[in-house]
């Protein structure tokens, strides 16, 4: 339409300069096409903005639909198969990574697209107002030129399937990773990065070339059909315009009209579709594939469809019975495991790597459920426990623990999710603030991690995390306090089952120490299991045993193991032995 008016005006402007000025008749129908084409103008600035807040808007929707499908996807299924089944866990990787990178490519290659198509075919119709021939022509012209370029931007798209450029990336991933500075500069590695990511670098854009020269004569035929097209249509209109045929407003609406299709041939908005497209399938299958693990039948230990209240407290026994379980693709974990753990006293659990002692607890906490055999609490096997319900009777400290990137009071209030969600809903209550804070400070001094909230420059509301304004980091042993306090939360919210995994493994001598002489405050009245490969932790614990080729190979106390001599005994002597200084080594005698 604008291209119409700048004609309507390029035409009248000289009649009105012949007819004396704008108190003409022309001159009153230019003032009339000038305030238009101002109208116009403010119009579609205003329509441009209101585009781009609606697509934003739209944008943002869809991101946040998108994230919501991955995460109710996986957070559906109460166990591990979608993180530990080695063909589904690529699924998970995948669509968490695809979902979350410029989720809203889709969205804005479709309005892109669109806008593009709107305007070619506005322009076609102001080209056809006068010349409809040409109009037909540059439309076939301009649309095959599009689609021939599209095929050029698929092959040149070498993201998608040049390893040199992968593994560039990951390289300058390495470089670029705080987490990994440290060893990258100790190790030398500085030098190797660079001349790896140049060699990889250099190797991607030799594909590129390779890819550039692939198509280059099917561009040059349609950038020749293009010329030849647009010089024979502009040679016609010169023609026409010197024989009277065409006036200077039509050729003006022609040269106007035959820019505007360009917009026809525009593949911004393609690729942005073609880019973003493949996100939704992903989670489509992700979905299916979580869908296909929750409705699938579990194995004959836990076939039990119903569905009992676990105790508030474990009155009797956990007791292992013949238990097998298999990760998927991998040799047997256990085989035949029986193991009975009494009620209100402390397990320690022993072995080497690969044993199966964190796998003890994944089953015992229902992440993960046995091919054979059973596992009941005070009779009642955990397979017919309401899962949910059954978990809020377990604080845990597992050996990878989460750093939540998160204030004090919501890393250790996770603890107790309900206190914590009670006190969210109500934020203009104190009484459930106070209550949460009360929790949280409990919870830290037990786990001895009053000392390090002390020291934070905004006590249980600071951020940790750099990433922040405002944000602190944690070193590992203060992280590991955090992670023990979000575990004694839960016991304050009422757990009676305590799982520890390698609760001292980032903690130094000194901290370790204080654990030790807090073990039994953290533990009274409590059902424990404690993993550990330092058998300084496992030692104070009431009972011990030692896990072997997927069954209980050793059970007793600490002195009754080491007067046994057997395996605990050789691993406890071992260990002993690197703490026992020897005056002879690294000493020199006086010659």
């Amino acid at each position: 339409m604008f291209g119409g008016l700048v004609g309507l005006i390029v035409g009248t402007l000289p009649e009105t300069v012949r007819e004396g000025g704008l108190d003409t008749e022309s001159g009153e129908r230019l003032v009339a096409l000038l305030v238009a084409a101002a109208v116009l103008l403010v119009a579609q600035e205003l329509a441009g903005s209101a585009y781009d807040v609606a697509k934003w808007a739209f944008y943002r929707r869809y991101e946040h639909y998108l994230l919501g499908r991955v995460i109710d996807a996986t957070l559906g299924t109460r166990r591990l198969e979608l993180f530990e089944d080695p063909r589904l866990s690529p699924l998970v990787d995948r669509s968490v990574r695809l979902a979350g990178l410029d989720p809203g490519d889709l969205v804005d290659g479709w309005c892109t697209r669109w806008l593009h198509l709107f305007q070619g075919a506005a322009a076609a119709v102001l080209v056809a107002t006068v010349w409809p021939v040409a109009a037909g022509v540059l439309v076939v012209v301009w649309f095959v030129a599009g689609a021939v370029m599209l095929t050029a931007l698929r092959r040149l798209d070498i993201g998608s399937w040049s390893s040199g450029l992968l593994e560039a990336e990951y390289l300058a991933r390495i470089a670029e990773q705080p987490a990994w500075a440290k060893e990258v500069r100790v190790f030398g590695l500085t030098g190797w990065l660079a001349e790896r990511f140049g060699l990889h670098w250099t190797r991607a854009l030799e594909q590129l070339a390779r890819a550039r020269r692939a198509g280059r004569w099917r561009t040059a035929m349609v950038l020749l059909v293009l010329l030849c097209s647009h010089g024979v249509i502009v040679g016609a209109m010169v023609v026409d315009g010197l024989a009277g045929t065409l006036s200077a407003t039509q050729i003006t609406v022609l040269l106007l009209g035959m820019s505007g299709m360009t917009a026809l041939a525009d593949q911004s908005g393609a690729e942005l579709i073609e880019y973003g497209s493949p996100r939704v399938p992903v989670v489509l299958d992700l979905e299916k594939e979580a869908a296909r693990v929750a409705a699938s039948p579990p194995p004959p230990a836990a076939a039990n469809p119903a569905r009992s209240s676990p105790p508030v407290r474990i009155a009797r026994e956990i007791r292992f019975s013949d238990v097998d379980f298999a990760y998927p693709d991998a040799r047997p974990v256990f085989r035949g495991l029986n193991l009975a753990i009494e009620a209100r006293t402390s397990l320690g659990v022993v072995g080497l790597n690969g044993a199966g002692k964190t796998t003890l607890t994944k089953l015992l906490s229902g992440l993960e459920v046995p091919a054979a055999g059973t596992i009941t609490v005070d009779g009642v096997p955990v397979a017919e426990l309401d899962v949910g319900a059954w978990r809020r009777t377990i604080a845990a400290i597992f050996q990878d623990f989460v750093h939540y990137e998160l204030s004090v009071r919501d890393n250790i209030g996770f603890g107790a999710v309900d206190v914590l969600r009670e006190a969210g809903r109500n934020t203009g209550e104190a009484a459930a603030r106070d209550r949460l804070d009360a929790l949280v400070s409990t919870a830290a001094e037990r786990a001895g991690a009053h000392g390090v909230i002390a020291g934070l420059p905004y006590g249980l509301d600071t951020t940790l995390s750099r990433r922040f304004p405002g944000g602190v980091d944690l070193s590992g042993g203060q992280w590991q306090r955090i992670a023990l306090a979000r575990a004694m939360a839960a016991v304050e919210n009422g757990a009676g089952l305590l799982i520890l995994d390698e609760p001292t493994a980032q903690l130094d001598v000194r901290a370790e120490a204080d654990l030790y002489d807090r073990f039994l405050d953290l533990t009274r009245d409590l059902t424990t299991i404690i993993i550990s490969h330092r058998f300084s932790t496992v030692r104070r614990a009431d009972r011990i045993v030692v896990l072997d080729g997927g069954k209980i190979v050793e059970d007793g106390g600490h002195d009754e193991l080491v007067a046994a001599g057997r395996e605990y005994a050789r691993l406890f002597s071992l260990q002993a032995a690197s703490y026992q200084a020897s005056p002879a080594r690294g000493s020199r005698r006086d010659t």
